[in-house]
């Protein structure tokens, strides 16, 4: 069974650090890490960190309402 992860990844460019917040559903924290890893990668972005995988909480999962195997941006 899928769950929504709430994930943050930081960027580094050349006017220092963005932190962006996606919602991956994933059966684990580390499927939600790789899920996005992967994907970066796809789209050629390597310079990147995730900072940050946690559950989402009851009210984000019920707003996000995901499908398996989304991801989503959350700002």
């Amino acid at each position: 069974m899928q769950v929504p992860f709430v994930t943050t990844v930081s960027f580094i460019d050349r006017d220092g650090i963005v932190n962006l917040q996606y919602a991956v559903s994933a059966g684990s924290e580390h499927e939600a890490r790789d899920e996005i890893a992967r994907r970066l990668l796809n789209q050629e972005v390597y310079n990147y960190s995730i900072s940050e995988v946690r559950p989402a909480t009851s009210s984000e999962a019920a707003s996000l309402n995901l499908t398996d195997g989304a991801i989503m941006l959350l700002n």
